[in-house]
């Protein structure tokens, strides 16, 4: 009986251990810290001054969260079909797929009470048709890009920054809030700013064969092009963020200067090769925290101050 007992004893501790490892591995492949790009639903409700509406608020926060595991399930699904070309990547062939240690029914197993989740969400919460469409409309992007879109040159750029932009979209419908062009176009350069900052990084610290390897699209790119590219980008979103200042009033100018300073050194941090995931970029930098601390700081001011 103790023999028994103490087989049984072993035999928890080791379903307990091995739970917690696949709880690990499951926060890994979901990458959570990259969630903060949902926080862009709050923005039509931050920019048009509704950010104190408590019920505006909390449908918006429920919003979000759908979105999160929306993302998670996108990671998922795009780091299994990438894998193998994830081999080639110094930092991502230390994923949970390509290091074995979650199998492709473990993830399936995940992605379906994830799904589960979203839909629960959708039937117990009053979201709008709208926002929903636009949901679907994500979840078919992101598959889109991981099964095809990808391996297009430029077209896979546009495709990430339109994720970002339908995010705002989402949040703007989630609130019955009209999405001003000056936002839609603001949001949409400086994702493809990032998108390009990423690709940049890659070309330079992996070299344009094993770039090609890991991401196929690379193959249509030279250093030159891109950096063209996100010059560009950089500057259109400071033109677009410089006349939506102008339009909505003489305080709002003075938001310009963190911007085009976080601007400046997003660039000058990618140049260093330090682009390519703008999330870790972000808490890293002391200088760039600050300057969006400071930005988010003037804009409250002049939109909430009476």
């Amino acid at each position: 009986m103790t023999i028994l007992l103490g087989f049984k004893k072993q035999i928890m501790e080791y379903n307990t251990s091995t739970f917690q490892t696949d709880l690990k591995n499951y926060i890994v492949l979901l990458r959570p810290y990259q969630w903060i790009k949902n926080l862009l639903l709050f923005s039509p409700l931050f920019f048009s001054g509704n950010f104190v509406n408590r019920s505006l608020l909390y449908i918006t926060g429920i919003g979000v969260f759908v979105f999160c595991l929306t993302s998670g399930l996108g990671y998922i699904v795009n780091d299994w079909i990438d894998k193998e070309n994830d081999r080639f990547h110094p930092i991502k062939r230390h994923r949970p797929f390509c290091r074995g240690t979650i199998t492709g029914l473990k993830a399936f197993f995940l992605s379906g009470c994830i799904l589960l989740i979203i839909i629960i969400c959708i039937r117990l919460f009053p979201f709008p048709l709208e926002f929903i469409c636009y949901l679907l409309a994500y979840m078919i992007l992101t598959a889109s890009y991981s099964l095809y879109l990808k391996q297009i040159v430029i077209l896979e750029i546009f495709s990430v920054a339109f994720g970002f932009v339908l995010r705002v979209l989402a949040g703007g419908a989630v609130c019955n809030i009209e999405i001003s062009n000056w936002l839609f176009l603001t949001v949409f350069f400086i994702a493809m700013m990032i998108s390009i900052a990423k690709r940049l990084t890659e070309l330079k610290e992996l070299g344009e064969k094993n770039a090609i390897l890991h991401r196929k699209s690379q193959i249509g790119y030279s250093l030159t092009y891109l950096n063209s590219m996100f010059w560009t980008c950089g500057s259109v979103t400071l033109v677009v963020y410089s006349l939506y200042a102008v339009e909505h009033g003489s305080l709002v100018i003075y938001s310009v200067l963190p911007a085009s300073y976080g601007i400046f050194r997003f660039i000058y941090l990618t140049d260093l090769g330090r682009g390519s995931d703008p999330i870790k970029t972000l808490f890293s930098d002391k200088q760039l925290l600050l300057t969006t601390l400071i930005f988010l700081f003037v804009l409250t001011l002049v939109i909430y101050w009476p």
